[in-house]
């Protein structure tokens, strides 16, 4: 099925419940299926698990799954209560794809350790918690320690502009900045961009209740000036300033670590889960070269700085059986109760532990660890990076199509581009 009209089925609740039932545990040893995506973060998570799986006699069988396929292969396999995961990742911006499919986790005790903004509105169904997280996920600025003082770091579009020319005309770089565009990779350009000068993807600004979503019409900020000038500033970078690749709009996140993980970009943005991988000299040239980053502020914000604070979690699907269901919450919540879990998840990735005993630990402890905190938790707007109506993916996958179509086309047609999109965008959200 094509992803759009895959994303408009399940929104619409088209995708019948079949009738299997889950496989029960094996009597001799129980094995636990987890789906998850190939990333630095989930991988220390998995590794993790094994230790505490081959302590409990427990069989664990990670099963990787793209980010390109992973919500509609998921979503597929929840609707048809299909037995083949018992823990599976769930992103923040499923929430309301995949609540009424998940079980409660009210009751694992890591969740009082955990700060409630991060848990709201998207892991919650009909009033009950329904993941648990494993690590806060934020995008950050990145930027080259080797080519940048902390105070050349730009702050603005036009020091970006002007600071990634000059490090290209000294030779020192082929590009100032390079980040993910197309979908479902729109945070990395496009939509920190448009946040950081004051707009929003819908209205009002920040607003992701769906009741006050509703009471404003489900209006798209597409089409706002905001939005529209963010557009603008990336058609300059990549045809007229040239300080990104031209092949900019067609690259997901993995395009641009790549570039920047090559030596060839001064600045990217991405999570700070990426840091433990940008700072491995197996993997990356300009390993302890890097430093992060406020986002760059547009000229139509009025604030001074601003962030998005988001986790990923380990959910359980409901139709698993009972006793996984058990033996899965002490695990994922064995996961967030273990000091050294959560301390080597800072250590060897870059990623925050949703432990909020162990951050004010690093807090005091750890330099790396304050820098980039100051650098988004304790940014001046905090927010969520995502919506949770049912039909967001659709959303989203349509808001990049109208994004890329108006970077790549021409730039005196990126108002009416935008136009349609918002009007496109604003009805999808509307049959939610």
């Amino acid at each position: 099925m094509k992803r759009r009209t895959f994303l408009k089925t399940v929104a619409g609740g088209g995708v019948a419940l079949g009738a299997s039932r889950a496989v029960p545990a094996r009597a001799q040893q129980m094995e636990l299926r987890v789906g998850y995506m190939p990333h630095p973060i989930h991988e220390n998570s998995i590794k993790w698990m094994k230790v505490w799986a081959g302590e409990h006699k427990v069989t664990l069988t990670p099963v990787p799954i793209s980010y390109e396929v992973y919500v509609e292969k998921m979503t597929a396999n929840l609707t048809s209560r299909g037995g083949q995961y018992d823990i599976i990742w769930h992103n923040d911006d499923w929430g309301q794809l995949w609540g009424r499919y998940l079980e409660p986790v009210d009751d694992v005790p890591a969740l009082k350790k955990m700060s409630r903004f991060i848990m709201e509105p998207y892991f919650q169904w009909e009033g009950h918690d329904t993941a648990v997280p494993f690590v806060e996920t934020i995008g950050t600025f990145f930027y080259r320690t080797d080519l940048l003082k902390d105070n050349e770091v730009p702050r603005t579009w036009d020091e970006l502009v002007r600071t990634s020319q000059r490090l290209q005309k000294d030779g020192k770089v082929k590009w100032g900045f390079v980040g993910g565009m197309k979908y479902p990779h729109g945070w990395f350009t496009f939509f920190w961009s448009i946040w950081a000068n004051g707009g929003d993807l819908m209205l009002p600004v920040h607003e992701r209740r769906n009741a006050e979503l509703a009471r404003n019409g489900w209006k798209s900020g597409l089409a706002q000036p905001e939005a529209v000038q963010a557009v603008e500033f990336w058609w300059d970078n990549i045809h007229t300033h040239k300080i990104a690749p031209p092949g900019q709009p067609g690259y997901s996140r993995d395009d641009a670590n790549a570039i920047f993980m090559a030596g060839d970009s001064a600045m990217t943005m991405a999570d700070t889960t990426l840091y433990g991988k940008f700072n491995d000299p197996k993997q990356s040239k300009v390993a302890g070269k890097i430093s992060v980053t406020q986002f760059i502020i547009g000229p139509r914000a009025k604030f001074k700085s601003i962030a998005w604070r988001d986790p990923w979690a380990w959910a359980i699907p409901i139709h698993v059986d009972g006793g996984k269901k058990k033996v899965a919450k002490e695990l994922v919540s064995w996961l967030n109760l273990t000091h050294d879990v959560q301390l080597d998840l800072w250590k060897a990735t870059g990623g925050f532990p949703p432990n909020e005993d162990v951050q004010r630990e690093l807090v005091k402890t750890d330099p790396v660890f304050r820098k980039f905190r100051a650098a988004t938790v304790e940014s001046e707007k905090l927010i969520h990076g995502a919506f949770y109506f049912a039909r967001w993916p659709e959303f989203f996958a349509t808001a990049i199509d109208y994004l890329v179509r108006a970077v790549t086309g021409p730039r005196e047609s990126i108002k009416a581009t935008l136009e349609e999109g918002a009007q496109k965008t604003g009805e999808i959200a509307a049959r939610t």
